[in-house]
């Protein structure tokens, strides 16, 4: 009877027995929560100065004209450095051709997206960046003898290039240093000329 009653015990606490719960599911869920809860929002304005030419295919380029840059950003911040940040922003271009002085100003609505690796040294984080752009130019002015250049209907409205830079963000400022080079011509192909643009920006993040 004691050997029954044993048996019948042993065997209610087999059947109990919880299943081991499978690991791998747990873990990919906690993983996934760490991720999320770590990426981080803000937004701000930015604004600076271009320092501006048109340089052709062959290397030659104009006088360099300044302008001024600023709009909007969101900046994304993800884990272990990485930053992405599109931009909107209203961004002042052009050239003076050195052979006439005839000065062009073209005016682009710019769209960059940054990609940024960055650094976290107490309170000042370093970073670098590349910075692919598309752009549509909605004010172009010629200023000296008309004609003798180029004509401002000559002049491509659409323009898309690429950018890299340097920075430092402290507190909730961003101070950035980049080099553009655009891809689309900015006349009629014979010319073979293209924007180079050189920006020092401040930005306000929140």
């Amino acid at each position: 009877m004691f050997i029954m009653g044993c048996s019948w015990i042993c065997e209610v606490r087999a059947i109990s027995k919880p299943k081991p719960q499978s690991k791998t599911s747990c873990t990919i869920f906690r993983g996934k929560f760490t991720v999320s809860d770590q990426i981080e929002y803000h937004y701000g304005i930015v604004f600076g100065q271009n320092v501006a030419t048109i340089k052709s295919k062959e290397g030659s380029s104009q006088d360099v004209i300044t302008g001024s840059m600023g709009g909007l950003a969101l900046q994304v911040v993800w884990p272990k450095g990485f930053v992405v940040q599109p931009e909107v922003l209203y961004s002042q271009k052009g050239c003076t051709f050195s052979s006439t002085g005839v000065k062009y100003d073209i005016d682009y609505l710019e769209i960059p997206v940054r990609v940024t690796y960055r650094l976290h040294m107490a309170e000042v984080k370093p970073y670098v960046f590349a910075s692919p752009y598309g752009a549509y130019a909605i004010k172009i002015a010629e200023n000296g003898d008309v004609g003798s250049d180029i004509t401002p209907d000559q002049i491509n409205k659409l323009d898309f290039g690429f950018g890299v830079g340097a920075g430092f963000d402290v507190w909730k400022l961003q101070l950035s240093f980049k080099n553009t080079w655009g891809f689309a011509q900015v006349a009629d192909k014979s010319y073979g000329i293209c924007n180079r643009v050189f920006s020092i920006s401040l930005g306000v993040l929140f």
